[in-house]
């Protein structure tokens, strides 16, 4: 396989072989439902960026948004 996973792989990755917990017992310490969790690691529904977040600060992870290439690389292009 080519080694990637899909969000939701991840999720229930990190779940079911770092945490060792069922569904419903991580969801509530989620504080979320088991079928919102169920949904993410199906990759179905539309999770919010806030309930992601809750799931990865188990695991002292943050999900955010950076950047490909440094504000440098580009004018390095450029010149």
């Amino acid at each position: 396989m080519s080694g990637n996973i899909t969000l939701g792989q991840a999720i229930k990755q990190l779940r079911t072989e770092v945490s060792r917990l069922s569904q419903e017992d991580f969801a509530r310490l989620c504080n979320l439902s088991r079928r919102t969790l169920c949904q993410i690691e199906l990759d179905c529904g539309n999770p919010t960026l806030q309930t992601l977040n809750r799931i990865f600060e188990r695991y002292d992870l943050k999900l955010c948004i950076t950047p490909l290439n440094s504000p440098s690389d580009s004018l390095a292009a450029t010149d």
